[in-house]
């Protein structure tokens, strides 16, 4: 990346990446980001919570940054990508050597659609875990705040938190029943000063050049004449089976005789372009208002 055109927030942080590589959108760089953070081995209701504020966020009109890993990262960057907005993913391994594996098919989603992908490492180099602690500092570093939506004990989501308030970033938490592993991350980040958020408005409040818009509540009915109509006869051998009762991969599968490998593929794409969401039970389809 040339050095006009390098992230002035990231001059801002201790120890800023020496370079950046980069695919996509740069112009990204120059919006209002929030990153969006929590665990890879994510709860039903994290999935859920991960789609609402992305979702609600984008209409608010932010850029969404994620890490790309398995779990919550992913669901950002799909759900922004499914709403049309703009997401930016920082890759903890250099840009040939894509890293988780299954989420390449993400990667070039990210760039078709506008998205921006950077990282600090050369095109070859590959993932390694100290590589993901170090990218976590770019994560934070390029939001105005961070939303942590889930974090267990000790994890990753907690080091980059710490990272952001360091950084003089706003840190968000949703706050978890005590009982939930999955929040003992969270409600840690809120004891120690996070601010606790249950609404996207406790988000932007905290900046004076946002402006809070509000819209009318988006409405499903449930309904089978109300499914979207699939126009890629590829992804329809496999969206055909879903409805609005969740239906298992299994399920799937045994209906039809389709190889697995290619159903992950044809699910993958049906998510990111809004015709199905994964919910607890397996997918269902997103249903149109009419």
């Amino acid at each position: 990346m040339e050095e006009s055109k390098y992230p002035e927030q990231l001059k801002k942080i201790k120890n800023p990446p020496k370079q950046l590589y980069s695919e996509g959108n740069i112009e990204l760089l120059k919006t209002n980001i929030i990153s969006i953070i929590g665990s890879r081995a994510c709860s039903e209701n994290g999935k859920k919570l991960t789609k609402k504020f992305t979702q609600e966020l984008v209409e608010q009109g932010l850029t969404i940054a994620s890490g790309m890993a398995v779990g919550i990262d992913t669901i950002a960057h799909q759900t922004t990508l499914q709403e049309n907005g703009k997401t930016i993913a920082v890759l903890g391994n250099g840009l040939e050597n894509i890293f988780p594996k299954e989420n390449i098919e993400l990667y070039q989603q990210i760039i078709k659609k506008g998205g921006l992908i950077v990282t600090e490492y050369p095109p070859k180099e590959k993932a390694k875990s100290s590589n993901f602690l170090a990218r976590n500092r770019i994560v934070s570093g390029l939001a105005l705040g961070i939303l942590v939506i889930e974090a267990g004990y000790r994890s990753g989501t907690s080091v980059t938190a710490k990272l952001a308030k360091q950084q003089g970033k706003k840190v968000f938490a949703l706050p978890h029943e005590i009982n939930d592993k999955h929040g003992i991350g969270t409600n840690r980040l809120i004891q120690n000063g996070a601010k606790i958020v249950t609404t996207t408005e406790d988000i932007l409040k905290e900046f004076s050049f946002l402006q809070y818009k509000k819209f009318p509540a988006k409405q499903r009915i449930s309904s089978k004449k109300n499914k979207k109509i699939c126009s890629n006869p590829r992804y329809d051998k496999v969206y055909q089976y879903i409805n609005e009762i969740p239906i298992s991969f299994h399920e799937i599968y045994e209906q039809s005789k389709q190889d697995m490998a290619e159903i992950n593929h044809i699910l993958l794409m049906l998510e990111i372009e809004g015709y199905i969401e994964k919910v607890a039970g397996g997918y269902q389809c997103i249903l149109d208002k009419r």
